[in-house]
């Protein structure tokens, strides 16, 4: 990632410098050189390399070893020895995106820190209050969450009706996360990425599978209207985009208010 990590690759144990990035002067190729160094050498000096705890966790109980984890993956990290069997996770090569416990139709895969009850307790906690005008945003943390933070420093103002729940990943974001907010009383929904097609920090996989997840489920959204559902590809520099998205949204809560108080009882037989 330019702004974040600007020498590592998305695969542990890569490091890029120079011209392998783009064009640049001599000055800048050197700089990164030095970094790309002091990022492999400690993991080469002691023949350890640590990771975040934010894995993927399978209970095998309820796991029916469907083979979707393990197909969705972009890492290998599930394996699935045979079908039927539950599923087994390699916890040093999961990153943590979270792509498998959204596409999983049992629900059996859990993501630490980023649960499935951690994340609906932030959405009861962000809609406690006149859900009606509020705009729920599951935002990425590498670019989407990056940009709105961006925005904040460098002090870009933007409507206090957004309500923000960081995750690792757009493609974290399962379908009844969002039909949760709505079930709240949500005025609108907004899921926010990385750009397509190469810009998501899990091996240019999660975006694309939390474009094709939105899309099949806006197909469903027969009760409401489907532009209270919007998804945006935001950068870690886009900090006046991000601004000018909620300020959009934000214009058209009057439009929607009625039918957000309406909506928990149209869904409240949906799951």
């Amino acid at each position: 990632h330019p702004k974040l990590k600007p020498v590592e690759t998305s695969q542990d144990g890569i490091a890029i410098a120079g011209t392998s990035v783009e064009p640049q002067s001599i000055h800048n190729s050197v700089s990164q050189a030095r970094g790309a160094v002091g990022t492999v050498t400690p993991p080469m000096s002691t023949g350890k390399f640590t990771k975040e705890n934010i894995t993927a966790e399978v209970d095998e109980e309820s796991c029916v070893g469907c083979g979707l984890c393990e197909q969705y993956c972009p890492y290998g990290a599930i394996t699935l020895e045979e079908k039927g069997e539950p599923a087994k996770v390699i916890k040093a090569k999961c990153n943590g995106c979270g792509v498998c416990a959204a596409d999983c139709p049992q629900d059996s895969i859990k993501m630490r820190h980023f649960s499935d009850e951690q994340i609906k307790a932030q959405i009861e906690a962000a809609l406690e209050e006149n859900p009606e005008d509020k705009i729920l945003c599951f935002i990425c943390n590498w670019c989407a969450y990056a940009g709105a933070d961006f925005a904040g420093v460098s002090r870009i103002g933007y409507p206090p009706s957004s309500r923000h729940i960081r995750i690792m990943c757009s493609g974290r974001v399962d379908t009844d996360f969002i039909l949760e907010a709505f079930k709240q009383g949500a005025n609108q929904v907004l899921v926010g990425g990385c750009h397509l097609p190469s810009d998501c920090h899990y091996m240019q996989a999660g975006n694309f599978r939390a474009k094709d997840r939105i899309d099949r489920f806006r197909k469903k959204l027969e009760k409401i209207d489907t532009d209270r559902l919007r998804l945006e590809w935001v950068s870690a520099t886009e900090g006046q985009k991000y601004a000018d998205i909620i300020k959009e949204m934000d214009e058209r809560i009057p439009e929607f208010r009625e039918e957000a108080k309406k909506t928990p009882e149209l869904l409240k037989d949906e799951g």
